[in-house]
């Protein structure tokens, strides 16, 4: 058995390397490539593919999938798998494995780091390069008191409740069923209209694209929208949005999926790379479940499989 890993070694530990070899041979395709001259595609052994998105634009699909002989699994290393065609791999018998949260506190971190954000005006204090004015529109907000409307209250929703609450914050949330917690579940469009802070935590799929609709987004009046689960031209228009941040009517923040930078954005607009997961612990978890998820597979005891 080949396992391919579209990966930097230096991620994994000694032990982890270790463990991985004693079910077959570790290639190491540390730098981009190519999809047409991939190394695998040469390869008629029984095979494995330990798979990051980056490697593959996030756009993983049958049209390279179908050129891979004898793969007998793919392990992605992200939560959110609508990046690669499981539903050709499940149909030919592929295993498609990912890696659920992980990443759970670092993300609810940076949600409530990009709050504080837009609350303490920090894009605009860096666009006007620390300039000290007193001005209305330098006029900062304490987060105590105020109302924070969660949109999915999953894993990463739940821990992002839980830390706006334990700053004095009232907690409202949108899920599809009641969730067993102290929070007030409301319609969405209450989020929309009376929320202070609107943070989307849900699942990126063909049902929950159709939830921030461009109504809801003219609804909102002097709250913030924050954006950390996924590229925000897929979920909602990212345009209007900005629109809205720019006439000062809204605040936003998002992660940064193009070539552009903070000074590209006008209004109370908090735009980073996208870090949210990146954290030494969370990417020690990651690596830890990705290792596992393939040992699973060739113990024949398959964890985290997509389809389940």
């Amino acid at each position: 058995m080949n396992i391919y890993i579209t990966y930097e070694k230096n991620f994994f530990t000694e032990n982890q390397i270790k463990d991985l070899s004693k079910y077959g041979k570790l290639i190491f395709l540390e730098n981009y490539f190519n999809l047409e001259e991939a190394d695998y595609l040469k390869d008629n052994e029984d095979k494995i593919l330990m798979a990051d998105p980056e490697w593959y634009k996030w756009n993983l699909r049958k049209e390279h999938i179908s050129k891979i002989s004898n793969l007998k699994a793919i392990c992605i290393n992200t939560t959110a798998f609508d990046w690669i065609d499981w539903q050709y791999c499940k149909d030919n018998g592929i295993i498609v494995t990912h890696t659920p949260k992980y990443s759970t506190d670092s993300v609810a971190e940076y949600a409530v780091f990009l709050l504080m954000c837009l609350a303490k005006k920090l894009p605009i204090q860096i666009k006007t390069n620390y300039k000290m004015e007193y001005n209305h529109e330098m006029l900062n907000t304490e987060i105590k008191g105020k109302t924070v409307g969660i949109i999915g209250l999953g894993t990463i929703g739940t821990r992002v409740a839980a830390l706006c609450d334990n700053l004095g914050m009232n907690v409202i949330y949108w899920s599809k069923s009641k969730k067993e917690n102290n929070y007030k579940k409301v319609e969405i469009d209450e989020i929309f209209k009376n929320a202070d802070y609107i943070i989307p935590t849900f699942a990126t799929n063909d049902e929950t694209r159709k939830i921030i609709t461009d109504d809801r987004i003219k609804m909102m009046e002097g709250n913030s929208l924050i954006n950390i689960i996924i590229n925000p031209i897929e979920i909602y228009n990212h345009e209007l949005v900005l629109e809205r941040a720019e006439k000062n009517e809204i605040s936003y923040a998002f992660e940064i999926y193009d070539d552009k930078t903070l000074n590209d954005y006008k209004g109370n607009v908090m735009a980073t790379a996208p870090y949210s997961f990146y954290t030494k612990e969370s990417i020690d978890r990651l690596v830890a479940l990705w290792c596992s998820n393939t040992i699973s597979i060739l113990n024949n005891n398959t964890q985290n499989i997509v389809w389940k």
